[in-house]
């Protein structure tokens, strides 16, 4: 009897350890994952671009996305940071460097959102609510993507930026998204997943919806040279962020799920020709 007590007490010591771990989050996405699975409590820094939800807001600030006060979280003492790829790679490697555990998160396609899930609780010691959550959002996923598969595909322009014009491929994330969704992303590949693309082409591919990140108007891309032809233009089948939050498609979290069945919805209205 006492053994068993003494194995008991030893696990649940282990456990509080686990779950009373210091974490620092830079990426918006991760953090929005963390407070899904009920995890906040666990953060003791976060970007300036991880506000959802809320409740985020009360964990100190280290810096912004690409900008990251090193300082700032060395003297927070965290467990685990969490970050994203590219821009934040060299921060990855200066906290590695000087033993603070790192965990990458970089997902590239909209199957990578349930594993990360897992991958994310396993970590803070939320296994089952991230299995919980993982599944929902996987079979959220195929849902949408069987109805898809019936309905007229229509030709989908994304633009992130308007000086220079960049738009996303089928590569990216973003354009998983649309595919998944029952969109036709004019731009299936280009030289980078987010790249730069040439105005006469939006023109040649008659694109049917035009999704807009760029802070354009819709004034403004009517008024585009060549652009008055485009389908999408002819038609005022224009979206805005108002129509489409940009943080439902481009960030890979449990609200992706909205997103998709937004976009559904849009591609699936019959298109004009």
């Amino acid at each position: 009897m006492f053994l068993l007590m003494m194995i008991l007490v030893s696990c649940n010591k282990q456990e509080q350890v686990r779950n009373g771990q210091k974490i620092v989050v830079l990426s918006p996405e991760v953090a929005e994952i963390i407070a899904s699975l009920g995890a906040t409590d666990l953060l003791v820094g976060r970007t300036l671009e991880c506000d959802y939800p809320e409740e985020l807001l009360r964990v100190p600030v280290v810096g912004n996305f690409g900008a990251i006060n090193k300082e700032k979280v060395i003297a927070l003492k965290p467990d685990l940071v969490f970050t994203s790829a590219l821009e934040q790679d060299a921060i990855a490697q200066e906290l590695q460097k000087i033993g603070i555990k790192v965990h990458q998160i970089y997902p590239k396609k909209l199957d990578d959102l349930p594993v990360i899930i897992k991958q994310i609780g396993d970590l803070i010691g939320k296994e089952k609510e991230a299995q919980s959550l993982a599944d929902s959002v996987a079979t959220a996923i195929e849902e949408v993507r069987s109805r898809a598969a019936n309905i007229h595909h229509p030709r989908v322009y994304v633009e992130i930026y308007r000086n220079p014009l960049m738009s996303v491929s089928d590569e990216s994330f973003v354009g998983d998204v649309i595919e998944s969704a029952g969109g036709d992303n004019i731009f299936p590949r280009l030289e980078r997943d987010y790249a730069r693309v040439d105005p006469e082409d939006v023109i040649l591919a008659k694109p049917e919806i035009i999704i807009c990140y760029s802070q354009d108007t819709l004034e403004g891309i009517c008024s585009r040279k060549g652009w008055s032809n485009i389908p999408a233009v002819k038609n005022q089948r224009i979206y805005f962020e108002k129509d489409i939050d940009p943080d439902l498609i481009q960030q890979a979290t449990p609200r992706t799920v909205q997103g998709l069945w937004l976009l559904y919805e849009i591609f699936s209205e019959q298109t004009i020709k």
